[in-house]
């Protein structure tokens, strides 16, 4: 192979390929761009196939050992019942829950408008707007008899039963006393 004076390093590489035996040629390629004087090398060498395994056995886990740790629950929250699940894991917009109110069925409603309404025999006795964040609702509204303002604010922890047909709202604050004592004593039933 001549390699162009002008391109001392193509005569090495010819050399190197001629000198391993692997077969490679290398060509000269002038510049496909009028007025250049450019020019590439082109090298033709075989391809290398390497006998890789597709699979390789992979050796069983090693039992790791777990770590528990017990973490102190807040004083300002309720202990949930034993049988409660996790908190916001069950829907709460859109549910109706029974419970009894003074020796009479209630039902108390969450609508997809969050509203709140609980009614008795068919009238409305409580309403209000609520607000779910994380594992509690924050309740707002009055009471019957006007014993809290539109702007009280009570706010419940959601302890759900793991099958999410049971609901207590355990109390955490409620500027309307009457309310908070009230509902944190209700255990509701979904209907």
């Amino acid at each position: 192979m001549n390699a162009p004076k002008k391109h001392p390093h193509l005569r090495a590489l010819a050399l190197v390929f001629v000198t391993l035996g692997c077969g490679a040629s290398v060509t000269r390629i002038d510049s496909d761009v009028p007025g250049t004087a450019e020019a590439g090398v082109l090298v033709d060498a075989p391809v290398a196939v390497l006998d890789v395994p597709l699979r390789t056995d992979v050796p069983v886990a090693v039992d790791v050992p777990v770590v528990t740790v017990d973490v102190p629950r807040r004083p300002d929250v309720g202990t949930p019942p034993g049988d409660a699940g996790p908190g916001r894991s069950c829907p709460l917009a859109g549910t109706e829950w029974d419970l009894e109110v003074g020796g009479k069925n209630a039902v108390f409603a969450f609508t997809m408008s969050r509203r709140w309404v609980i009614t008795v025999d068919g009238s409305e006795v409580v309403r209000g707007d609520y607000a779910v964040e994380g594992d509690r609702v924050t309740l707002s509204g009055e009471m019957s008899g006007g014993a809290c303002s539109p702007t009280d604010r009570g706010v419940f922890t959601l302890q759900f039963s793991p099958d999410c047909l049971r609901l207590r709202l355990a109390l955490v604050n409620d500027d309307c006393a009457d309310r908070g004592d009230s509902i944190d004593r209700f255990g509701l039933a979904r209907r």
